[in-house]
């Protein structure tokens, strides 16, 4: 293994955790971590947290840019992977750098996912996937008293706790397009409704968005099929989709993310995915799960990373769940 190289695509959970295992178990290998964001590693599922001022960004880092120099992992910060070429085994960077590996974990992670019939509205409305994103929210909170969430991912019920402890006005709005990536059921919906109101969360009634547009005097005016709710800030939470849209033509099989076994192995020697950009197969349930949260992105950075050096681990979750066609490894709809 010695003089061996090999490369991480991502330095989220998945990542950050893949990278540092390589560095425990392979000593002798080179490392490149290599990261579209500019920094180190933050837990993104911590980023309401720090919004609402219980966490100093400072306390929102897992490592610093200097910590991977003291471990002999080399970070290529703010710097994008824009191609890739299995049978050169070549990393095209954005700044058209070509990067050689043998080994190669692509953790990419996910981008915000906006329904289409809502991407017109994309100016009105804040995310929450990047530090970049949580800087516009506590910019915007400071004069902001009421805020619309529409969606229902874990992110927005994360939030929508803090929130509601800052004694920000919240109302939410759960249609067909929320649960991402599970299907929308009836059902589910009462369940989050019923959670969210004992909180002291007003729910709009089950109906879709129609328009949105911005009020001269600060905010946004939201039309629903049954009502019009004016807030300070609307927030957008419909789950991550993979950002692997630039591996189309690299001859890695991409459904929803990238499609991977039970040991994370794309199919190409010497080459995993990891973490929300992963589909993961599963051979009891003959399919594929997808893999939601903080916690379940760090198992399978491990598993991958030690995968690569020879190891045969299993990405096993503790706990799947089957709605409609999609497996998901979580519930975070009954954690509010």
């Amino acid at each position: 293994m010695k003089d061996q190289h090999f490369v991480v695509i991502g330095n989220g959970p998945a990542g950050n955790e893949a990278a540092l295992t390589l560095r425990n178990n392979a000593r002798d290998a080179r490392i490149t971590l290599i990261s579209k964001e500019t920094g180190g590693c933050y837990r993104p599922h911590l980023l309401p947290s720090y919004i609402s001022g219980k966490l100093t960004e400072e306390n929102l880092y897992v490592f610093a840019p200097s910590s991977y120099k003291d471990l002999g992992i080399k970070l290529r910060s703010g710097q994008e992977v824009v191609d890739l070429n299995l049978e050169t085994r070549e990393i095209y960077l954005d700044h058209r750098e070509i990067i050689k590996f043998e080994g190669l974990i692509i953790s990419l992670g996910g981008k915000p996912r906006i329904p289409e019939n809502l991407e017109v509205f994309s100016d009105l409305m804040l995310s929450l996937k990047t530090m970049h994103d949580a800087k516009l929210w506590l910019e915007k909170l400071e004069c902001a008293e009421t805020v619309l969430m529409i969606g229902g991912d874990l992110t927005s019920l994360s939030f929508t706790r803090q929130l509601l402890e800052m004694d920000k006005k919240i109302y939410f709005a759960l249609n067909e397009e929320a649960f991402w990536p599970m299907r929308f059921s009836r059902t589910l919906h009462d369940d989050v409704s019923e959670r969210l109101s004992r909180k002291g969360v007003t729910v709009l009634d089950y109906s879709r968005i129609k328009s949105m547009n911005s009020l001269t005097r600060g905010g946004v005016e939201v039309h629903t099929e049954h009502e019009t709710v004016c807030a300070d800030i609307v927030g957008a939470f419909f789950g991550l989709v993979p950002d692997v849209a630039f591996l189309a033509t690299s001859g890695l099989k991409i459904d929803r993310g990238i499609l991977v076994d039970e040991y994370l192995n794309t199919g190409f020697e010497g080459v995993y995915a990891t973490g929300d950009c992963a589909q993961v197969y599963h051979p009891e349930i003959n399919d594929y799960w997808i893999s939601i949260g903080h916690d379940n992105a760090v198992a399978l950075g491990k598993s991958a990373a030690l995968n690569l050096i020879g190891e045969k681990i299993k990405a096993e979750p503790e706990c799947i769940f089957n709605v409609d066609g999609f497996c998901v490894n979580s519930s975070w709809w009954v954690e509010f």
